[in-house]
């Protein structure tokens, strides 16, 4: 069975998993290391953003959809079935999820460019991006580039926003933004004037979630 044709089959049978607990299904991603791992992502419906689902749920969810697999849709190869939420730098599986995090950083990496010169402000120029998201249109995005401090300070670059079509986007995600803690009797550093304060995420850690082997 192919990878996308495993993506399809565990979507088709988390959906009507995810509905009964009132969840959605965000998105199914598949690495291989010793052995293939598929990473199931759930989430509470927009409206009860920003909570999210108990490891209960995930649990219930990842216990349900590992007994169809074995009962019914055995798999070719030994396999790790993981349940959990997107959590904070959540991963984008399409580019109509990017829509609710306009005014967060996301990071972007693109597919190979092909071999010809490019701009320096040439989408291609870059394998990584890294900004502000602006816009999200139908087929691409737009981001303001900008540089993460060690400290944790998101400073703007000193350059024009960037429309990465997403055709050409291998992994998208929001980048969560942790601050450096202050050592008790040290006086913080001034963060730059330029510094994008209102871009640096810092809520709680999302919950954890169901494994199941086979």
């Amino acid at each position: 069975m192919t990878e996308n044709a495993v993506k399809e089959l565990i979507l088709r049978l988390a959906e009507p998993l995810a509905h009964a607990l009132r969840l959605v299904v965000w998105g199914v991603e598949i690495t291989r290391a010793h052995r293939m791992t598929i990473q199931l992502f759930i989430d509470l419906p927009p409206a009860q953003a920003p909570s999210s689902p108990s490891v209960d749920m995930c649990e219930k969810i990842s216990r349900a959809l590992g007994l169809a697999l074995e009962v019914e849709y055995c798999l070719s190869e030994p396999y790790m079935l993981e349940v959990s939420t997107p959590g904070l730098s959540r991963l984008f599986f399409n580019q109509a999820q990017m829509r609710p995090y306009l005014g967060d950083i996301v990071e972007a990496r693109l597919h190979p460019a092909p071999t010809a010169k490019t701009g320096e402000n040439s989408p291609a120029a870059r394998k990584l991006w890294r900004g502000k998201l602006l816009e999200v249109e139908d087929e691409a995005f737009v981001i303001a580039p900008v540089t993460i401090s060690e400290s944790g300070d998101v400073i703007p670059e000193n350059s024009p926003p960037v429309r990465l079509l997403w055709k050409t986007v291998r992994r998208a995600n929001r980048a969560h933004i942790f601050r450096m803690p202050v050592k008790p009797g040290k006086t913080p550093k001034k963060r730059p004037e330029h510094t994008d304060k209102t871009a640096i995420l810092t809520p709680p850690a999302a919950a954890a979630g169901g494994t199941h082997e086979s």
